[in-house]
């Protein structure tokens, strides 16, 4: 699947409904988008485990404006954990996936944002072949076991660590993937310290929300 479309673009791609474009999961497709960045941090250089932790090398700023972000965070915040770098570009990664898609002729935005709230919108997608070509190759790579590209593997790793893999392939149990997605993820090293932030993440933005009123259960 080659539509030019970076894997926070991709992530909330499959997040969307197939019958309208309406997103799915956003709790956890956020934070999964947010951590793009930081798994590209590690796998550039850019970042690297010491001491236990996660800190910025000396190399040059990366040109990407979310890498860059992240990475200004971590040197600003050096003793916050990774989830607190991932939610304070959550925003701003979310903002970049969901208007790339329509940029770039995926889908088309119906609906207004309203406060802030991308759920607001709709995003029918305007070629179907899009999301049906990345769910084949996700496909191709789990059930099959053909070689993952560097951006699915990382699609693989955040999708899973977020708790997404039924929209990697609905209606396939996870129990069934699990094996081939722990290989996958394998490839890409040490970002399994990402998906670890990811997790951390989310749990963070549960508790948080649980204890707005009028939202805990």
């Amino acid at each position: 699947m080659d539509a030019g479309l970076t894997v926070g673009e991709r992530i909330v791609l499959l997040g969307l409904d197939e019958e309208d474009g309406t997103p799915r999961e956003q709790l956890r497709v956020g934070c999964a988008v947010a951590a793009v960045p930081l798994l590209q941090l590690m796998l550039s250089g850019r970042a690297v485990e010491r001491d236990g932790g996660l800190v910025v090398t000396e190399q040059a700023p990366p040109d990407e404006p979310l890498a860059a972000a992240t990475a200004e965070q971590m040197r600003q915040h050096p003793e916050a954990k990774p989830q607190a770098w991932l939610l304070a570009v959550r925003d701003q990664a979310l903002t970049a996936a969901y208007e790339g898609l329509p940029a770039k002729g995926v889908v088309r935005q119906e609906g207004r944002k309203v406060l802030g709230v991308f759920g607001s919108h709709r995003y029918p997608a305007t070629d179907p072949a899009v999301p049906a070509a990345l769910r084949a190759e996700l496909s191709a790579v789990l059930l099959d076991g053909a070689r993952p590209a560097q951006a699915t593997a990382e699609l693989v790793l955040l999708l899973h660590r977020a708790g997404l893999d039924t929209l990697a392939l609905p209606g396939t149990d996870p129990a069934k993937t699990a094996p081939r997605v722990e290989e996958v993820a394998a490839t890409l090293g040490s970002a399994e310290k990402v998906g670890d932030a990811v997790s951390a993440a989310l749990a963070a933005m549960t508790v948080f929300l649980a204890s707005l009123p009028g939202l805990a259960g």
